[in-house]
Formats: structure tokens, sequence, C-alpha cells
């Protein structure tokens, strides 16, 4: 591999299909994504792009090498960096991994060329499908496998960290231990920040010291090796719904913000008191302006207590047509005020997810957005799909901030005057804190489609409505 030509593909070693199998379902696999699984698996036997999307230490390439493995792929496995052209890009059978967040813009038109006429299976693997370069995004549209990091899968251990174990303790030859059930409590409330990784490190670890057929209690857990928690400017709340640290300034920051420019109006018409007493004109502009920056300003802070009041979420299946055409009714007044038109499509999609978080989160989504299209203009929501709002709409020079909504880290500072509105912020915050999601893929034309994807209605929730 030493002398490996700059910009040829890596080849990478093809996985047993046994063992690809058991990687691509549960409990390796989140049990609700058994339809997405089928779908990439017959994309990789069609050679259908696919896009997968899943955290940097949840083992992507075993992910993919388990997909090839199991669509019975003949050809070589491959990883291309974008350096450069080659005849294996085009090779009949092939698998190419590519990690789409790293292309530039060059390597960007030679997969585009390669994806005119597909001979080989490309697997995209990405952290965000918001970050796909926009000249891929509806090439990547049809088949996406979004696999979430261990982290968002507590409930899922009792039966994950065994089947690690067993996967194991099979490639050593020796009996796997049992977990007591105070190391099996450690392991849930640990944040695995460092994905399936750090999780297998640790289990590894603790077998060796349990011995074949023994049991791993919490005293031979070791979570030191777990990543460091990089302080970065996070949309999220923390795990109890509460902003802190930079997450805090962040939000008191946009909030701020929103609340400069009514406070302007009212300092500026006070500046003109003595001018206001002689006109009866002026007085009555100043009262409707004044009135009407007083209650933006009380509408805000009304928000944010109503985002503090939340309770914990507790999902159920919820018709996710139903909630829309609720929250749609409390806005119209908002996006009367722009004449934006609403033309709803789908019907009967379903999610697992609270009511009162989804109709909050939606809410303050319909409103930003209403604050971000020109007017006069259209927004398209579509509910057609299961689990997925798609929101797509005119933006007119706003597309490029759009990507904050989904960027691990705001592209604004603190100090920027071009921030996104605070409902923005507050959305993002109770969807995550529900297992959904934001994304945002820029359209040609200065639209863009701002994507919110919820937990399916079989995942956790408590019952039908």
């Amino acid at each position: 591999m030493a002398d490996r030509p700059d910009g040829a593909p890596v080849a990478l070693p093809p996985l047993r299909l046994e063992r690809a199998v058991a990687l691509l379902s549960p409990p390796e696999m989140p049990s609700h994504l058994g339809a997405d699984v089928a779908l990439a698996r017959a994309a990789a036997e069609a050679s259908v792009p696919t896009l997968l999307c899943a955290p940097l230490h949840a083992r992507r390439l075993a992910l993919v090498r388990a997909l090839h493995a199991v669509a019975h792929r003949t050809g070589p496995l491959l990883v291309w960096d974008g350096q450069a052209f080659c005849d294996e890009l085009a090779a009949a059978g092939a698998t190419i991994v590519v990690d789409v967040e790293a292309l530039d813009a060059r390597a960007t038109l030679l997969v585009e060329a390669c994806l005119d006429e597909p001979a080989a299976w490309w697997a995209f693997v990405a952290t965000d499908a918001a970050r796909l370069p926009a000249a891929l995004v509806p090439r990547l549209r049809g088949v996406c496998l979004a696999v979430p990091g261990i982290d968002a899968r507590a409930d899922d251990l009792p039966a994950l960290a065994p089947a690690v174990l067993d996967a194991m303790a099979a490639r050593a030859a020796r009996r796997a231990p049992a977990i007591a059930a105070d190391a099996m409590d450690v392991l849930a409330r640990h944040p695995w920040r460092g994905g399936r990784v750090e999780l297998e490190t640790v289990l590894a670890r603790a077998m060796l010291l349990a011995g074949p057929g023994g049991t791993i209690e919490a005293s031979v857990l070791d979570l030191s090796c777990s990543p460091p928690d990089v302080p970065r400017l996070a949309l999220a709340p923390s795990e109890d719904g509460a902003f802190t640290g930079a997450r805090l300034e962040y939000l008191l920051a946009e909030l701020a913000h929103e609340l400069r420019n009514p406070l302007v109006t009212v300092k500026t018409f006070a500046q003109q008191l003595p001018a206001l007493l002689e006109d009866e004109e002026l007085r009555t502009r100043f009262a409707e302006l004044t009135d009407e920056a007083v209650g933006r300003m009380d509408a805000l802070l009304e928000n944010v207590l109503a985002f503090a009041r939340l309770p914990r979420p507790r999902p159920e299946t919820l018709d996710v047509g139903s909630v829309l055409d609720g929250v749609l009714g409390d806005v119209t007044a908002a996006l009367d005020e722009r004449e934006v038109r609403v033309r709803r499509v789908g019907t009967g999609a379903r999610c697992a997810a609270d009511r009162e978080h989804l109709s909050y989160a939606l809410r303050n989504l319909l409103v930003g957005i209403a604050h971000e299209t020109p007017p006069r203009q259209e927004l398209l929501v579509d509910a057609s799909v299961n689990g997925v709002v798609s929101l797509h709409f005119e933006t007119g020079a706003a597309v490029s901030r759009l990507r904050d909504l989904a960027a691990a880290e705001p592209g604004a500072a603190l100090d920027d005057p071009t921030f996104l509105p605070l409902a923005f912020t507050l959305a993002r915050a109770v969807l995550e804190r529900s297992g959904g999601r934001l994304g945002v893929a820029p359209d040609v034309g200065g639209h863009a489609t701002v994507t919110v994807r919820l937990p399916p209605a079989d995942a956790g929730a408590t019952g039908p409505e």
C-alpha cells in the first residue's frame, strides 16, 4: 500500500456475509430502520447511488462493507479520496465509497460525470445530509440510510452490548462474559461521544478482565477512553432541556438581536416627543408603531417562556397531517402578513412524537420561514412520507444563512447582525430533544427545502392518537 499512486482508490477487504447480515440487523441496527436497510441493499444490487448518514464514530465503512456483502457484489470495494479520476471509478461491479463532505468542487464534477451513467455502485458517507454539495443533492435524495449514533440509543444498549461482546468473543474463539446489572446501568448512562468504536473499546477491555464465561461488573469498566467533550456552539439543549454555557450565550445573543429592532423603534419615536405633542398624525403613527414593537417583544419573550415550560417529551403515534393543519391555523396571521401562500400535499404520514413538542417546533419553523420568505411567494408543505415534513420555499438572500439550521456549529458569530430568527433555534432544540433533526438543502434559483425528520411511528411511541 506504500507505493499506491496518489489519487488511486484504497481497496478494502470484503466482509463475511454472516457478519454483514448481523451488522445490518437488530440489535446492531435500530429495528425501525428495517425498510431503509432493505432499500439500501436493493440500491447496492442495482448500482443506485446511496447516501449513508451516520456519526463519524459509527463504523460507517463497516456498514458500507456490509451492504456490499449482502448485495452479493463481486467487484472490488474501493475508497476514493476525490483527488484524481481513475478507471476503477467506472468499473462495472465495483463499489466506490466517498466521504461526500470532503469533496471539493473539482471532485464533485468528477462524481457528477461518473453518476451520469454509473457502472459501479457509489456509496456516499456523511455526518449530515445538509452538508452535501448542492450539485449532488438531487442525485442523493432517492436512497438515504440515516443511522443514529449509540448516544441516541440508550434503550437499545441492553441488547446491543451483549451482541458486541458475542461478536468479539467469537473472533477470539472464547465464551462471551455476561454483563452484570450494575455494569449495564453504567453503560446506559454513559454519553458515548466516541460512538460505536468507544463501546467496542470499553467492552473489549472488560471482556479480557472478566475472562471467558465470566461476568463484567461495573468496577472493571474503564470509561476514561471517552473523547473529551470539546465546547462548541451547538444549538441543541442539554440533556435536561436547558441551554448552558456557550449554547446559552448564543441563545441570548439571538434574543438580544431580535429585541434590538423594536427597541430602536421605540427609542427613535421617544426622541421625537416634542414634535409629537404638536402633530396629531405623528402621535397616531407613534402609537401604532410602539404598540407593534411592544407586541413583538412580548411575543418573543412568551415564546422563550413556552420553550422553557415544555415538559419532558412523551412520544405517541401521531398523524403528521393533523398536527400540521392545526399549526398552520395558528400561524395564519404571520403567513398572511407576508402574503405567503401555503400549498399542502401528502396525507396519512405518521410519526412518533410528543404532540405539544412537535406543534411547538413546527409553529416556530413556519414563523421563521415566513420571516425569511419574500412577500407573495408560495410555501410547499409536504407530509407524504412517514416521519418526514418537507418545507420548500423561496429564500431570497437568506439561503446561505439557513445552513446554520443543520450545522453542528452556527456560522454566525455572537456579534453577527445577520442571525436567523430565534424561532429556528428553539424549533431545532425541541426537535432534537425528541430524537428529530433538521436538514437544509439549497436549490437552484434561491429556493431551499427545510426537512424535518422525526422518529417513525413504531419508535418508542406509547400508543395511537
